[in-house]
């Protein structure tokens, strides 16, 4: 059967309509720019530093260089960091965050620069560095990082966990602050701070400014000044103790078991001694009796 006259034309509408809506829904709208924030370049530099932001966060999905810096966050942006997969340099410091949460940087595989300093972190957990892979620069400074025995996670010590935090950061030559955190300076970090100078491919910027907040006697001194005595003075410490240790178990051993070997040695010689000395003496006695007194069949 004939199509009525315009009939064709308006098929073929309907159909170029159809798949013009299937192509624009599966194509990637670029995010608007918050309005809070300022946008340059076709929104690949987004800073929202010194705005105070709230609720959920979208960015530009092309967002290349994004500065929350004092921006009052109490936490992570995690959800939306996700979707920034183009990210190559991240700015966070100067807010109130107290953790990362597990796996907050997942997506960030380009990522090359984290500045978190000024917040208020206190533990790295051991998911910390997952997705970092290309992370060249890392500055935790002015946080409340406290590598001490008195920190304990669940499984691991802040020690070791600080140090495999590190150690999982691959890229070649990626540059690491820790600075202004209060520091408790013994023999265990000393010993962190070896391994990490040992590892080639993470440099520790501005070492010579971290500083000892405990114990007091070393507060405010350079850690890089007394790192290489704070197992020595550990070392002899432990010596010290070995030592009073041991002269106190010798002498609750020998008041235990009486005198020595040598001591009853000694007494021996000197009971065979005596008889000796009285023989002497009467040999003397009897040497010294006149010959005009002794008998002549004596004589």
């Amino acid at each position: 059967p004939r199509l009525p006259p315009g009939s064709g034309k308006s098929w073929m509408h309907t159909h170029c309509l159809f798949w013009i809506c299937v192509l624009f829904a599966s194509a990637e709208f670029p995010q608007p720019c918050p309005k809070v924030c300022l946008c340059k370049e076709e929104a690949r530099f987004v800073n929202c530093s010194g705005v105070s932001l709230s609720g959920s966060l979208i960015f530009p999905l092309e967002t290349e260089h994004l500065d929350l810096s004092n921006s009052g966050l109490h936490a992570m942006p995690s959800l939306a960091l996700r979707s920034l997969w183009k990210l190559q340099v991240l700015l966070l410091c100067g807010n109130d965050i107290a953790e990362v949460e597990r796996g907050a940087f997942q997506s960030l595989e380009r990522l090359q620069k984290l500045d978190i300093s000024g917040n208020m972190i206190t533990v790295l957990g051991s998911s910390f560095s997952a997705g970092l892979s290309s992370l060249l620069e890392l500055s935790l400074s002015h946080n409340r990082i406290q590598a001490n025995n008195q920190l304990l996670s669940l499984h691991d010590g802040v020690f070791s966990m600080l140090f495999k935090t590190f150690l999982t950061l691959q890229t070649a030559g990626t540059h690491i602050l820790l600075s202004d955190n209060p520091w408790f300076c013994d023999c265990d970090l000393q010993r962190v701070f070896s391994k990490l100078h040992s590892v080639r491919r993470l440099v520790l910027d501005r070492y010579e400014n971290i500083t000892c907040t405990e114990p007091a006697v070393l507060r405010n001194i350079p850690l890089a000044s007394v790192d290489t005595q704070l197992c020595a003075a550990e070392m002899a410490t432990v010596l010290i103790i070995t030592i009073t240790a041991l002269v106190i178990v010798c002498t609750l051993h020998r008041i235990t078991l009486g005198p020595t070997e040598q001591e009853r040695l000694e007494s021996v010689a000197l009971q065979i001694q005596l008889p000796r000395r009285a023989q002497d003496g009467f040999f003397k006695g009897k040497s010294s009796i006149s010959p005009n007194l002794m008998s002549p069949h004596l004589l």
